[in-house]
């Protein structure tokens, strides 16, 4: 029996990419055909692992002095939006030369609507079945604007089989507050638990040259994360015991004796392994990363990203992490917190309970069964 599935991965941030490549892996070793379709840097990362093809943007995210922006987004949007039909077509192409016996959408509606004109199975890989977070505290303008787009996202989740959540289940689910609470969309929700490209059971070898034990910052470039980064610089010397590992493009001529400085790594899940805890924005990914792994942290998240907020207050509702909002960010909260998670064993114990959670859930494993099962039913007869 053929099982050729067809991946179409949104390419905004990496996230996406790293929960599909995950089942990707697993459908593979169950001896499916794997066919990813991506763009920009994500399309690259994709290609190094499974045979890809380029696809078209459908989306933008844009951003304003740190924060993201809705509205502007929405707008960036519109010029995407009318060419929606050749993007639709685009995608039937694809499935058509692939022979896609299933299709995977994680954040791209163009391939739903071409797998159902096609009557191809169609999974949805979603952490967000609800809008109304998004446009809650926006204008009356920015939610009418936003009114096409929520009708889309419960347009694609009636015609998709089946919506696969890469979260615990619930009471559990960190990203239960972007969850619709309309039965048309719940009854095709599996919760599979948390989906990531990280093996949590491989050799944990500490990174070469990195002195234990250590505090992991993931910080990037963004400017408006410069404040964490200076603050970390201002409080290293309170931790004389402790080591500060920072992945940022920042730079300063005063770095304490007991801090490092990386741009990039290969491979930061090494890092994140060996770490004490870890200090980072909430996007669902990570978040799943960190819970995966068994680590505290500290989760600081970007001004405006309502995702971001939602999942940081939920993590630290479980008792995994603490928080900090950049209105109040200062080096002695920094250096309390830092304290308080490195002191306090509930922490730790919380985020093993977690991990001993998600082991035993195994979401890849199990989003892959969800999507042999749905390739195999055209072909029975």
């Amino acid at each position: 029996m053929t099982r050729n599935i067809y991946f179409s991965v949104c390419g905004e941030g990496y996230g996406h990419s790293s929960r599909d490549l995950a089942i990707a892996k697993a459908l593979s070793e169950n001896g499916c055909e794997i066919l990813m379709g991506g763009y920009g840097y994500v399309f690259d990362r994709l290609s190094r692992s499974f045979k890809s093809v380029k696809i078209q943007r459908e989306f933008e995210m844009v951003g304003n002095g740190g924060s993201f922006d809705l509205k502007a987004t929405i707008l960036r949007s519109k010029k995407t939006a009318f060419q929606f039909s050749k993007l639709i077509s685009e995608e039937k192409k694809i499935m058509q030369e692939f022979n896609a016996t299933c299709v995977v959408a994680d954040g791209r509606s163009a391939a739903v609507f071409a797998a159902f004109s096609l009557g191809i199975p169609c999974v949805i890989i979603s952490n967000q079945t609800s809008l109304e977070p998004f446009f809650k505290e926006s204008s009356f303008f920015v939610r009418l604007l936003g009114k096409p787009v929520e009708m889309t996202l419960k347009t694609i989740t009636a015609l998709a089989e089946n919506t696969i959540i890469p979260d615990f289940s619930p009471p559990d689910t960190v990203c239960i507050k972007s969850l619709s609470n309309s039965p048309h969309i719940m009854k095709k929700q599996s919760f599979v638990g948390p989906v990531v490209s990280i093996d949590r059971d491989s050799k944990n070898d500490v990174p070469m040259n990195m002195k234990t034990p250590f505090v992991l910052t993931l910080l990037g470039g963004h400017s408006y994360r410069l404040p964490i980064f200076d603050n970390i610089l201002k409080i290293a010397n309170r931790f004389p015991e402790m080591n500060f590992l920072i992945f940022t493009i920042f730079k300063s001529d005063t770095v304490p004796e007991n801090v490092r400085i990386m741009e990039f790594a290969e491979d930061i899940s090494s890092y994140m392994k060996a770490a004490e805890i870890i200090i980072t924005q909430a996007g669902h990914s990570t978040a799943m990363e960190i819970m995966t792994l068994g680590k505290a942290s500290l989760l600081i998240p970007d001004q405006g990203q309502t995702e971001q907020e939602s999942n940081s207050e939920r993590m630290k509702e479980l008792g995994v992490c603490e928080t900090i909002q950049y209105s109040s960010l200062s080096a002695d909260l920094l250096s309390a917190k830092i304290e308080a998670l490195l002191s306090d064993e509930r922490y730790k114990e919380k985020a093993m309970y977690y991990s001993e959670m998600a082991r035993k859930m195994n979401g890849p494993v199990k989003a892959a069964g969800i999507i042999m099962d749905l390739s195999e039913r055209i072909q029975y007869y």
